[in-house]
């Protein structure tokens, strides 16, 4: 809902959104006109709670927020649409349920970034082992076409022919000439393996260098948990009163939060300066109803045209809302009957599609991005690295040789 001053009754509001849409029609179905003041089509104004809340039950037995207006007879309907749960059935008289809630978590989307191990990422592991377990094979199936295998520099031989297909692998020339047809076949048949690989792996390699991932890590609640992110909730509703009374569980994990400077509470009027301020960017993460978090995306790209946010996958507390009306109020049954309508004609999610119209752009948002700029050492410091350390093992290995051979040299063979 949003609300704008009444150009009529100063001092008054309109109530708008789809939950404004959805009180015009109760007016109109259920003449709403007794009392008319200065003319107005319907006598009824909304009414707003002083603390801002849709409302809890309080430690003296009261009730705050709308459901206390409610409750204390200050109001005769109480919209939201309200959470219904069994502890604010005491307080109000709940409608059939109009729409469910889901509770999801809104996090700031990061820079694009480049992975630094990317260059890994164009073969699965799966992939990398067969195609080493294939050299292996079809080293061992030359090693059997040695001719003369039993002598005594078979093992050089063997040696030989492992490098040999190692150097095709490495895409470096042949050392030596093949002896005949079924040699050359068979390293012909690696030949062909190895470059079909190997230029697949680099075409898709260039692909990769090009694109930027846009890192999304919140997706649950024990990723927000787990995170070094802050989490927002809003004071004195019914959802933050059940985590932080939860005794078990991921949402005494995230209740939890609170002992260690990781909680924060906002009332739902200062949620749009929270996510400037806190969401935007920022290491805190807002909790709140999946619809709620919808509209504020959808408001923050019409008002910038970018998308600064995502939704968790993970929903979480999924629970059904409706009206909420004074106990015993005569005005149940037919609200109930305005509510199936309403519902089966489909106009409360027409309202809804109309409030949240731009929040799908930023549902649906690219997670990767391509780019034309250059190669940077920031961009290919991890393939350098493998080449740095290959190259350090190389020359460790030789100074091993050396040693050895420099041990054993001038001794007779045996």
């Amino acid at each position: 809902m949003n609300f704008r001053p009444d150009p009529v009754m100063e001092g008054r509001s309109i109530m708008g959104g789809p939950v404004g849409h959805l009180v015009d029609y109760f007016a109109r179905a259920l003449n709403f006109t007794e009392n008319q003041v200065l003319n107005s089509v319907c006598s009824w104004y909304p009414v707003r709670p002083a603390d801002g809340t849709f409302g809890s039950k309080m430690p003296n037995g009261s009730w705050s927020g709308v459901i206390g207006l409610v409750n204390r007879g200050e109001a005769d309907m109480g919209y939201g649409p309200l959470l219904m749960s069994l502890q604010r059935s005491e307080g109000v008289d709940f409608g059939d349920s109009l729409m469910f809630f889901n509770f999801k978590v809104m996090s700031g989307r990061g820079s694009p970034e480049m992975n630094p191990w990317g260059f890994l990422y164009p073969l699965t592991p799966v992939v990398w082992l067969g195609f080493f377990a294939a050299m292996v094979c079809i080293w061992l199936a030359s090693v059997l076409l040695i001719d003369h295998a039993l002598k005594a520099r078979w093992f050089d031989g063997v040696v030989r022919h492992f490098f040999t297909h190692l150097r095709i692998l490495l895409r470096q020339d042949l050392p030596k000439r093949l002896s005949h047809g079924r040699e050359m076949l068979l390293v012909g048949s690696w030949l062909m393996v190895t470059m079909i690989v190997t230029l697949g792996y680099s075409s898709t390699l260039v692909s990769l260098l090009a694109a930027r991932n846009i890192p999304q890590p919140i997706q649950s609640l024990a990723d927000l948990v787990n995170s070094d992110h802050s989490v927002i909730l809003k004071p004195n509703s019914g959802s933050t009163s059940y985590v932080l009374s939860s005794t078990s569980g991921i949402y005494k994990a995230l209740g939890d939060l609170r002992f260690v400077n990781r909680m924060a509470f906002v009332k739902s009027k200062d949620r749009g300066d929270a996510i400037d301020r806190l969401v935007r960017g920022g290491r805190y993460s807002l909790y709140d109803v999946d619809v709620s978090l919808a509209e504020l995306m959808s408001k923050d790209f019409s008002r910038l045209g970018r998308c600064d946010f995502y939704l968790s996958r993970e929903s979480s507390l999924s629970r059904p809302s409706s009206v909420g009306v004074t106990p015993g109020s005569p005005l149940l049954p037919a609200i109930n009957h305005r509510i199936q309508d309403v519902l089966a004609a489909g106009l409360f999610d027409y309202w809804l599609s109309l409030a949240t119209r731009n929040s799908t752009i930023c549902r649906s948002a690219p997670t990767t991005i391509t780019v034309k700029a250059p190669l940077s050492l920031k961009v290919c410091w991890g393939m350098f690295t493998v080449w740095g350390i290959g190259l350090l093992v190389s020359l460790f290995a030789f100074s091993v040789e050396i040693a050895i051979a420099n041990v054993f040299k001038g001794r007779s063979p045996l």
